[in-house]
């Protein structure tokens, strides 16, 4: 199997702009398992955007955090020297893993869970942190908003287009907060390495609008990967900052993330901002 595409990619896009909703699932909403609590409002003005504007949109890209409950970054992967799971959000280090501290609760998983560890903190971004269950796959908080389902599915039908959407994180041995590629591809599973054909085809655009949850997570590092594979013209990605909101507790992640950003070219723009340049045309 390849890329971790639940639908295919159009072919023959050329210019226009591109609408990347990033992980707008239920579970990121207020009343799921990670809710964000300005999460509600930002899909609201995400489904503005597309009902006032939807002409002016060449192509939407929809991404989904696709999850099995026994993830590792899960708490019923891990258990203590007393058989307890973690809490959420506890912090796992590769040391804490290799003494035994936490270790995986399936004693088959152990020897690759510490490799993973340490291939983790080599990279340089994270350590394994514990989230609340969330996005599993057929379940509820793995469905997208209703206000965007709405929104998206009517765009569909008005303008004779597809919805492309994407899954990620499906493989259970590496946390995949890129639409791109897992924080630790695996050699063996394509769905874990750069998704290349979905890179060419966002960036096949004008414009690529990015928007979605969350902003100190999925939305940071899908933008920072997408960046790192564009040589020029960083103008291009534009991230509506009134429509992605962080994980209580990582504000300054997502501080860091829009900073890091809008210095190399990106430019920084509301939905109304949006809405008021297309209106114009």
């Amino acid at each position: 199997f390849g890329p971790a595409m639940a639908s295919a990619i159009p072919s023959g896009v050329k210019g226009g702009r591109a609408l990347l909703i990033i992980d707008p699932q239920n579970d990121f909403h207020p009343g799921g398992s990670l809710g964000i609590p300005e999460a509600d409002e930002d899909a609201l003005r995400i489904a503005a955007l597309i009902q006032q504007q939807g002409k002016h949109l060449e192509s939407i890209v929809v991404t989904l955090d696709s999850h099995q409950r026994n993830h590792i970054a899960h708490g019923l992967f891990w258990v203590d020297a007393a058989g307890k799971h973690p809490d959420p959000f506890t912090v796992i280090s590769a040391a804490q893993v290799e003494s035994g501290e936490w270790k995986a609760a399936q004693p088959r998983n152990q020897e690759r869970a510490l490799t993973y560890a340490r291939q983790l903190e080599t990279g340089g971004r994270f350590q394994i942190c514990v989230w609340p269950e969330h996005c599993i796959i057929g379940g509820p908080g793995h469905n997208v908003t209703q206000p965007i389902l709405d929104a998206v599915n009517q765009w569909a039908g008005e303008q004779g287009k597809e919805v492309v959407w994407v899954w990620k994180g499906q493989n259970c041995f590496t946390e995949m907060y890129s639409a791109l590629k897992a924080e630790v591809p695996d050699a063996g599973d394509p769905r874990t390495l750069l998704n290349q054909p979905l890179v060419d085809y966002l960036l096949a655009h004008d414009q690529v609008l990015v928007c979605g949850q969350a902003l100190s997570h999925c939305v940071n590092f899908t933008v920072r990967d997408l960046m790192g594979c564009m040589k020029e013209r960083f103008d291009r990605v534009c991230l509506l900052t009134d429509a992605s909101s962080p994980v209580p507790g990582f504000k300054d992640i997502a501080d860091d993330f829009v900073r890091d950003i809008n210095a190399l070219g990106a430019r920084l723009k509301t939905t109304y901002d949006i809405v008021a340049e297309l209106g114009a045309k």
